[in-house]
């Protein structure tokens, strides 16, 4: 993975509207991991740092490199264009498929963003971390029906006993948005006998059974809670 740009940033360079803020927690966590280059010189074949020889620097290696520096020039539409050239010379980098859509959603461009994100599903059919991807951006722009598809596309192509337990989690909550409330509760479950020791689940198993439970509107509001108000585990 590669690491990007700071959390504080992104507060100080996006556009700080509400939907913002209370949207986007998730995303920029994602958009931490993205870059493994960090601003500055780029390696020089030969040259020694530290006792050590640096590599040269690959193509894919500077397109990271100028992205990171176009994301913190404050320059989106400049960044995007490298993440094009990066995916269009290795159509295998889901970050960048990812960190993209996330840039291109918040230049108000929702409909390109999710253009970005199909376009790395068609080149990374079989990819879990694509189909994970692809869930929380679709969960960013609160399309929980596609987001519970793509999260079990995540987990289905991932080798059995290898899923995050995370993954899980953000399947679960897709499946409570999109109103598949005994779906929920399953995956919950299975996660509260996996990890027992784990109070989160068992609290999310509660939380939703207690939704499920016929009791009026109290239980309609806490079955489609509005996503992205706050972080969720």
């Amino acid at each position: 993975m590669r690491s990007f740009i700071g959390f504080s940033a992104l507060f100080i360079l996006l556009p700080l509207s509400n939907s913002l803020v209370q949207s986007a927690p998730q995303k920029m966590k994602a958009a931490e991991k993205a870059h493994s280059h960090a601003p500055g010189e780029a390696p020089v074949k030969g040259k020694v740092v530290k006792g050590k020889v640096a590599k040269k620097e690959t193509p894919l290696d500077a397109l990271w490199r100028k992205s990171d520096a176009a994301f913190h020039a404050g320059n989106y539409p400049l960044a995007i264009g490298f993440h094009r050239k990066i995916v269009a010379l290795d159509p295998g980098e889901v970050e960048s498929y990812s960190v993209a859509a996330w840039l291109l959603w918040s230049l108000g461009k929702p409909d390109e963003a999710l253009q970005f994100i199909q376009k790395g599903l068609k080149a990374n059919p079989k990819n879990p971390e694509m189909w994970d991807a692809a869930g929380q951006h679709y969960n960013l722009q609160k399309r929980a029906f596609d987001a519970e598809i793509a999260f079990g596309k995540a987990i289905g192509f991932t080798p059995k006993g290898k899923v995050d337990m995370m993954l899980r989690r953000r399947f679960a909550h897709a499946a409570q948005d999109a109103g598949h409330l005994a779906k929920s509760i399953g995956i919950w479950r299975a996660l509260a006998r996996d990890f027992p020791k784990n109070d989160v689940n068992k609290n999310n198993l509660a939380r939703v059974q207690k939704a499920a439970q016929p009791s009026g509107d109290n239980a309609r509001s806490a079955a489609f809670p509005q996503i992205g108000l706050k972080f969720r585990c």
